[in-house]
């Protein structure tokens, strides 16, 4: 019980710390980019510069090719470093602790734990291996360089899908895409950054090649940035990553996700607003939701007139009791069973009926609109019956 509660603890601080270093990660890499695609020469010639104001105060910001020996640089490569140690942190916690609760679906891999442990890990570096590999030999730059990346994202996000459940597919992908950026930065970008600041130094000139190289991972990561944010929220909602066409619902994501942030890129480098991107992701995202939208359990047509007179009588949560306790009270009871669980996921006591009706609707959504629940893994999934009884008796 004790290891349970420090297991619980220490998940709580992780995802504080996960949030709060992507918060500066991803923020400093969205208003760096703003910042350096607004310059513009001034009038009467000079070096490229932007004016903004922060608190009260006006800055100017300018290019330099003109470095001094001992004067630092800032950066904010730990930031991102913090951001991915502490997500694999919650991913082996989380996902690899309890793998028959969140990353086994039987009805698509009936893997030994062992063996989802190991591909659900294996797959981080590998993925990018694939990808680094892939950029450095076939030397695609621009938009054909991210629209390849889009291609390797959805496959990849396929492959996840098909191979774990959906409570662990959404974060998997996530993971996946925020070590497409980590391993950005720091096999590419810090490199390049710190031989051009050392090159700058010594008077030298830098190479420009290696820079342009570093600029067009720099370019994938401000893409990837809100798919793997997406990703990262994901598992407070399954009606996305517990449907039946959560590969469609992870694609359209993603390719929302690209179109929105190409929107705001082509704004910050001066060219306007492009409604034609607007709308394709939002077209994009109505389609997400169009796939995620939920589908009432079918009742099979009544037999004979006293199954029909009983399907008039609304039931009452008392009638869903028996089968909530069987199919979940091993987890959401007031003393879980589960071996690894202290308390009852997310305080849901399922076990105490007031708790049953207070909480019909976030049953409904969880066990019978979607899959999410009971953990595919961890015990047998509703059939058709048992999902019209709880829509019966909850709704």
């Amino acid at each position: 019980m004790l290891l349970d509660l420090l297991r619980d603890d220490a998940v709580f601080l992780l995802r504080w710390l996960h949030v709060v270093a992507a918060m500066v990660w991803v923020g400093s890499a969205f208003a760096l980019v703003r910042l350096d695609l607004a310059m513009r020469p001034r009038e009467g010639g000079g070096a490229a510069q932007t004016l903004f104001f922060n608190a009260g105060a006006a800055f100017r910001l300018s290019r330099t090719a003109e470095v001094e020996a001992g004067e630092p640089a800032l950066h904010f490569k730990f930031e991102a470093y913090a951001t991915w140690v502490s997500g694999f942190a919650l991913v082996c916690l989380i996902y690899c602790a309890e793998p028959r609760l969140y990353l086994i679906d039987p009805r698509l891999w009936d893997a030994p734990p062992w063996a989802a442990i190991t591909v659900a890990l294996a797959a981080l570096p590998l993925v990018w291996l694939a990808y680094d590999i892939f950029y450095k030999r076939s030397g695609l730059a621009g938009d054909a360089s991210v629209a390849v990346l889009l291609v390797f994202c959805a496959a990849l996000s396929a492959a996840l899908c098909v191979l774990f459940a959906g409570r662990a597919a959404f974060p998997l992908i996530g993971a996946n895409l925020a070590t497409l950026m980590a391993g950005n930065i720091a096999h590419v970008l810090a490199p390049a950054q710190r031989r051009r600041l050392a090159a700058l130094r010594a008077g030298a000139a830098p190479d420009e090649a290696e820079a342009r190289a570093a600029g067009a991972r720099a370019l994938h990561n401000q893409y990837l940035a809100l798919p793997v944010i997406f990703f990262m929220l994901s598992g407070h909602a399954p009606l996305l990553f517990a449907g039946p066409h959560r590969i469609g619902v992870a694609v359209s994501a993603l390719g929302a996700g690209f179109l929105i942030r190409r929107f705001f890129l082509k704004r910050a480098r001066g060219l306007g607003w492009d409604w034609t991107l607007a709308a394709s992701a939002a077209v994009l995202l109505m389609a997400m939701l169009a796939l995620a939208w939920p589908r009432a359990p079918e009742e099979t047509a009544a037999q004979n007139a006293g199954q029909a007179i009983a399907r008039l009588v609304h039931p009452g949560p008392a009638a869903a009791q028996n089968l909530i306790e069987e199919k979940c009270g091993y987890c959401h009871a007031a003393a879980p069973v589960w071996p690894g669980l202290a308390t009852a996921p997310a305080g849901l006591d399922l076990t105490d009926r007031d708790m049953i009706e207070k909480k019909a609707a976030a049953i409904l959504r969880a066990a019978v609109l979607t899959s999410a629940m009971p953990p595919p893994g961890a015990s047998a999934p509703l059939d058709e019956e048992d999902k019209v009884l709880l829509w019966r008796a909850l709704r």
